[in-house]
């Protein structure tokens, strides 16, 4: 396939079809990222089983697909929707209001519910403004500062792909030009999970060590691939969907292989019983190959369902549209969940504990956020929905 499949025109497209795989997929993430933060809450406890922790370590394995899933999704929507025509004033001025201004809300609602009503001062501004920079007011939301910095540096991403595709225009050329974009990824993720911490790597310059070491998870080129293959998607969204479908037979042996290795990693670094989900970093070489492989494979299985059109396909595709309220808001409401079962539910069963702990948080979150979108304005605190 060469660059020539991955640009408007390439395909005979009299307008642009809505990608409803998408809305599947950015369910299905959602549901993850719900799931992996129930798992956390109790695989860190004292007395757990060690077939529970062993269990909730797999399933966190499996999971671990989400954000790079939502970043995937990203860079198909900005590429198959502003290859052609960006004015960059209205862009960034849209993604401000829908995206980052919501953010900045529940910004301050974490704040107020983790501290209280705070004693307005330039203090209390200065360490507010560097976590809303930072992403640091509550543990889910340095997502949010990740993903705009796609948004911010879209142009750039957008020049470098057309430089690209002037001068890749075979097959030969895209495999050498993908393989050797694989091979600078695999190199930074291997900077990233062993060089750094083995050398306890550090720098003169404090916005180099910031932002490209101690916060490197939020750091927009540590998950660049993810964007870059969701480019490649978005410019050639039928030979992506073939390609897709093509692979499931070979990717369905890839996949359990590469499961099996980052369960190996998990397992090797558990002690005492205990299971370290520090071991299943998406940043280092053997999660980004796993990851990738799980991105195809649950496209295909997307695809399937949204050609299916079920009950699961309207149910995750709901999920999907109100996926970014219910992810700002999920945090606080599994915090409660947690209370809840804690209080209700006394019980060493850590596995089922966090069960029905996601199960619950995913619910009530989708349901308040559902119910913001219903009140004016309500926009403002969980963006777009609903398109």
């Amino acid at each position: 396939m060469s660059l020539n499949y991955l640009v408007p025109g390439s395909e005979v497209v009299l307008r642009k079809e809505r990608i409803m795989e998408l809305d599947v997929l950015r369910g299905l993430a959602f549901l993850a990222v719900v799931l992996q933060h129930a798992l956390g809450v109790y695989v860190r406890k004292a007395d757990i089983q060690i077939a529970d922790a062993a269990m909730i370590g797999m399933l966190f394995n499996f999971t671990k697909f989400a954000v790079p899933a939502f970043v995937f999704a990203t860079g198909t929507v900005l590429f198959y929707n502003y290859y052609e025509k960006l004015e960059y004033r209205k862009f960034i001025w849209k993604r401000t209001v829908e995206i980052f201004l919501p953010y900045l809300l529940w910004t301050g609602i974490y704040e107020i519910h983790y501290y209280g009503f705070p004693s307005i001062n330039s203090t209390w501004l200065r360490e507010f403004g560097k976590n809303v920079m930072l992403g640091t007011e509550s543990y889910h939301l340095w997502f949010i500062i990740m993903i705009f910095q796609f948004y911010l540096i879209y142009p750039v991403f957008l020049a470098l792909f057309k430089w690209v595709r002037v001068r890749v225009t075979t097959k030969t050329r895209f495999t050498f030009t993908l393989g050797t974009l694989i091979l600078i990824y695999t190199l930074l993720m291997w900077f990233s999970s062993s060089y750094i911490p083995r050398e306890n790597f550090h720098v003169n310059y404090k916005f180099i060590q910031l932002f490209f070491l101690d916060y490197r998870d939020r750091n927009f080129l540590y998950f660049s691939f993810y964007f870059i293959l969701g480019g490649i998607a978005g410019l050639s969204i039928v030979k992506w969907r073939e390609f897709v479908l093509k692979s499931v037979i070979w990717n369905s042996f890839l996949f359990p292989a590469l499961f099996i290795w980052i369960g190996y990693e998990l397992m090797r670094g558990a002690s005492g019983g205990q299971v370290n989900l520090n071991y299943s970093t998406t940043l280092k070489p053997s999660m980004f190959f796993y990851t990738v492989s799980e991105i195809i494979l649950l496209y295909g299985f997307c695809i399937t369902i949204v050609r299916s059109s079920s009950g699961i396909f309207k149910k995750l595709s709901f999920i999907g549209k109100f996926s970014y309220g219910a992810y700002l808001a999920h945090a606080l409401v599994l915090g409660y969940v947690i209370r809840g079962i804690n209080r209700f539910m006394p019980s060493e069963h850590y596995l089922l504990a966090s069960t029905i702990a996601f199960i619950l948080c995913a619910m009530v979150s989708v349901g308040i956020t559902v119910l913001i979108s219903r009140i004016p304005l309500g926009k403002l605190f969980i963006g777009p929905y609903g398109r």
